[in-house]
């Protein structure tokens, strides 16, 4: 969006810029003793002075507006990067465990909780597959109830056995969903929110 407020204010510039150059060539031309607008009656050059100075008038009620729309524009930005910063101070600082990822498994954002439960740090989580916490005896089936879960749109008590680097493995239930997006051309993505159980099924504290 801020790129098309930057076109527009260019937009703008050449706006008001042409006006200024049609003012200037309409009061060149109507004082110019050499132009065949002298030439002209008084009252044909009465009227196509009116008729001039409407246009130029028109022009700058519709500058005016653009101006507006453009000042709109941008308060309407400010407004959703802030919902925007807001909405992800919420994601990071929730107590449950979130992450984010593409429908095939590639983590594309995680949470504090997220990464604590991992013991990864955020650099240490992005753009890896979530298989990698996987048992490798296990991927195969993870990757296909994966495909699973992205043709129903979800599942709600996902029993996941995950590795880490500096502790043992952990019994986690997964809720996942899918996130379609609301632009044509927008990529899916899959909301995951994991919580630890103990050896029982009972949930846990990570």
């Amino acid at each position: 969006m801020k790129d098309n407020l930057i076109g527009t204010d260019g937009l703008i510039t050449t706006f008001a810029q042409q006006r200024q150059t049609l003012l200037k060539r309409t009061g060149d031309i109507l004082c110019d003793e050499s132009s065949p607008v002298r030439q002209f009656d008084n009252d044909r050059a009465a009227k196509l002075s009116a008729v001039l100075v409407s246009s130029l008038e028109e022009l700058k009620v519709a500058e005016e507006e653009l101006v507006e729309r453009t000042e709109a524009l941008a308060d309407l930005r400010d407004e959703l990067e802030q919902r925007v910063r807001g909405a992800h101070q919420l994601f990071e600082l929730a107590p449950a465990c979130l992450l984010v990822t593409d429908i095939y498994g590639t983590i594309v954002d995680v949470n504090r909780a997220c990464q604590q439960l991992l013991k990864r740090d955020h650099a240490g989580l992005e753009r890896q597959p979530i298989t990698r916490f996987i048992p490798t005896d296990g991927r195969r089936n993870f990757r296909e109830e994966l495909s699973r879960v992205v043709m129903n749109d979800g599942v709600n008590d996902w029993r996941l056995q995950l590795v880490r680097p500096t502790a043992g493995p952990l019994t986690v239930s997964a809720s996942v969903r899918l996130v379609k997006p609301l632009a044509a051309g927008g990529l899916q993505r899959l909301f995951w929110s994991i919580r630890a159980l103990e050896p029982d099924g009972a949930a846990l504290d990570a």
